[in-house]
């Protein structure tokens, strides 16, 4: 890439920056948990994708090709169509118009896309967000977006509508200076990355569908960490009904108390987490990570009368575990050492599933333990080409300027899973996730940096120009 390539770039991306501050302020404003907005952002998004890179016209959703022009789809998601998928999550709620994945797709100059190259991008994100009440003590309340000192605060900002905004701005940046990709991009933003991945596995197909075996496909998911993604852990979710035996609080030792044993049952789990984080079970993507399998008691309630000892209680918990255990094996883990329990204390135990049941994954295998050990690979293209990227990118920030983005796992899942070698093969097909930096996210007062929102919307335009190239639009 020319200096003088990269500075126009780098003058588009800074000139567009405000419009993206004010589309991300726009739908962090949205509250779409689960059931509620998600829609509304898809919908936001979809009008800005076929009024930025579309054809401009009002049908959306129609196959044909157009000088210029990314076709825009709107995907429902069905559930009948994945439900027999690999990947699935289980759920106990419907599907309807108001579920649906938004894919804006562009071929490049060549027949097939290629441009003359043999590489291809896929820009990710996922647009529903945790639930967040003010209540909880936060600042400002949660769905109007605060900025302030540099940062965007709202549910939402960086887990990660700022990610979302910055792929497609990068996109639309190179547009309005006159750029489009020689090789096939496609932009998809999916539903229920919080809960279940079923949205990204409903777009699994549609998004890779224009690259074919002979291409080499990078996918970049810019989920809100600072750092390239080797590595994330596979999460079960369940939920756990106990009955007990009920009475009158003068006769307590005549019943049990259900809800004191749902904490029994889940401190036996805890036992079960440790054993899990013993050395001998580690995954050598996780070396050196403290504790990085976690268990959580997410939701509780039971009982109906503060003197009567209760008879039923139920909990949600969620169950980390390492990439290569299958999740049958972790349910069976699950309901032996919960049944082993509730026998122990006389409760009955009921167990079901519902939610994510996610695989653990590595991402890029020949970065196991941070560093490629001077491997040449599809993997190595994909990261040096990156790391030169945000350089590049960030090269007017004295504190980061020439520093290398780290390659380390994480400790959650996320919709990358999909694009690993569990979905995918790697020798075509090459995912991390890198995005702006945030603090808090599923927590209070979660914000982003509006810098580090920048130098990841600079990096992804950098990067397209680095991995697919660029052409000139046609002006006629």
């Amino acid at each position: 890439m020319s200096c003088r390539l990269s500075d126009e770039i780098k003058s588009a991306v800074d000139a567009i920056q405000c419009e993206a501050t004010e589309f991300l302020k726009t739908i962090v404003a949205i509250d779409s948990t689960l059931d509620k907005g998600e829609g509304e952002v898809q919908t936001a998004i979809l009008k800005l994708l076929q009024e930025a890179l579309g054809s401009g016209s009002e049908s959306i959703g129609v196959k044909r090709k157009q000088p210029n022009c990314f076709d825009i789809e709107c995907i429902p998601v069905i559930l009948d169509k994945i439900k027999d998928k690999r990947g699935f999550s289980p759920v106990d709620w419907n599907y309807d118009e108001s579920k649906f994945n938004v894919v804006a797709s562009y071929q490049g100059c060549s027949d097939d896309g290629s441009g003359g190259s043999n590489k291809a991008l896929l820009l990710q994100g996922h647009v529903d967000v945790v639930p967040a009440n003010e209540s909880d003590g936060w600042t400002h309340p949660p769905f109007t977006p605060i900025i302030k000192d540099g940062r965007m605060y709202g549910r939402g900002s960086g887990d990660m509508k700022a990610g979302v905004v910055a792929m497609i701005y990068a996109v639309i940046a190179l547009r309005r200076i006159g750029y489009l990709p020689r090789t096939n991009v496609t932009i998809c933003t999916v539903i229920e990355e919080e809960c279940t991945g079923n949205g990204a596995l409903a777009a699994n197909h549609t998004s890779l569908l224009p690259f074919s075996d002979t291409i080499k496909t990078a996918v970049i998911i810019p989920e809100p960490f600072e750092f390239i993604v080797n590595a994330q852990m596979g999460v079960l979710w369940f939920n756990a009904k106990i009955t007990g035996k009920p009475c009158h609080v003068l006769q307590t030792s005549a019943g049990s108390n259900a809800i004191e044993g749902a904490f029994s049952l889940f401190a036996a789990l805890k036992a079960l987490e440790e054993k899990y984080n013993e050395p001998s079970n580690r995954h050598p993507a996780y070396k050196g990570i403290d504790h990085p399998v976690n268990f959580n008691l997410g939701k509780i309630e039971g009982g109906n009368w503060a003197s009567s000892v209760p008879s039923s209680c139920r909990f949600e918990a969620r169950v980390g575990f390492w990439p290569g255990v299958t999740i049958e094996a972790v349910k069976r883990d699950i309901e032996s050492t919960l049944n082993d329990e509730a026998n122990k204390l006389g409760l009955g135990l009921e167990i079901a599933y519902r939610g994510f049941q996610a695989d653990g994954a590595v991402l890029l295998p020949d970065f196991v333990g941070g560093e490629a050990l001077g491997k040449k690979s599809l993997q190595t293209d994909f990261v040096d080409s990156l790391q030169k990227c945000y350089k590049t990118a960030s090269a007017d920030d004295e504190s980061n300027a020439g520093r290398e983005l780290l390659v380390k796992p994480i400790t959650c899942t996320c919709d990358a899973r999909f694009y690993s070698d569990l979905y995918q093969n790697s020798n075509n097909v090459v995912v991390t996730c890198f995005g702006p930096e945030s603090d808090s996210i599923h927590g209070v007062d979660e914000s982003v940096s509006l810098k580090s929102f920048r130098d990841c919307m600079l990096t992804i335009a950098l990067f397209i120009e680095e991995w697919c190239g660029l052409e000139k639009e046609d002006s006629e």
